[in-house]
């Protein structure tokens, strides 16, 4: 049809997660939250520090990290347009996660893995209130990355993001959480963090020291309105998705391959 890993770092105490959550209750709206700032390094910078940080992680990491372009209809015209974001894939078979907001009135979309294998959605459901989508494919052995919904990653944890910012692909950058965060028209666990995030990071994951993903970025805070005068990306968690993937998983099953 076609078309690395380091020792977790202790857990916290619930004390600390409780603190965490109650932390900064930031209020903002969803035009700042989902703006991206102007770009902080050069594209030079940005894919010399990926290729370093590359050689000492797991190749598996960017390997599921998928291109998504999507042709989608302007809300009240009759025209189209396209546009692009990140997802990555938990399933051999085909199940991309990504932001709602990529895949938003999509009338059609096309997922592109980094061996070059370019896929069809087949089908998708979303949850826009907690800015997250799940695409299913039709595929066979399909490079996949792990998932963790058993714990939330706490303040201080580092992280690395997978991407394709500004037109590049497969771009990974490396920070920590700094806090978690409510933010208005916006549902579920959501946390920031220091990391350099772009245009064109929307989808993408948030990956622990184990390799595995605890958060999807869906945005960035931008540093006048954080008080901090950086600008941070925003993700939410993983297990904000479970049920929509669970739900997406069985309908793959009920459906007998084409």
């Amino acid at each position: 049809m076609p078309e690395d890993s380091e020792e977790k770092p202790a857990r916290h105490s619930i004390l600390l997660r409780i603190v965490a959550f109650i932390t900064a209750l930031a209020v903002l709206g969803l035009a700042i939250v989902t703006a991206y700032p102007v770009t902080r390094l050069s594209l030079t910078e940005l894919v010399k520090n990926s290729f370093q940080l590359k050689r000492n992680v797991d190749a598996n990491l960017t390997r599921g990290v998928v291109q998504i372009s999507v042709i989608s209809r302007q809300q009240g015209s009759i025209t189209v347009e396209q546009k692009s974001g990140t997802g990555f894939n938990i399933d051999p078979g085909g199940m991309v996660i990504t932001n709602y907001h990529v895949i938003k009135d999509a009338l059609n979309m096309s997922i592109t893995f980094p061996d070059g294998k370019v896929y069809k959605a087949d089908h998708w459901s979303s949850r826009p209130e907690a800015d997250l989508a799940v695409i299913a494919l039709q595929g066979e052995g399909l490079p996949a990355v792990p998932v963790d919904y058993s714990d939330l990653p706490a303040p201080g944890d580092k992280i690395r993001v997978v991407g394709n910012p500004l037109e590049l692909n497969n771009i990974l950058v490396e920070g920590q959480v700094l806090q978690y965060l409510k933010i208005r028209d916006k549902q579920g666990k959501i946390f920031s963090i220091d990391a350099p995030i772009y245009p064109g990071n929307s989808g993408s994951p948030v990956y622990d020291l184990d390799g595995q993903v605890v958060g999807v970025i869906f945005g960035t805070l931008q540093g006048k309105d954080n008080g901090g005068g950086r600008d941070r990306g925003l993700a939410v968690s993983i297990t904000e998705a479970r049920e929509l993937i669970s739900t997406m998983a069985a309908e793959k099953e009920a459906v007998p391959d084409q």
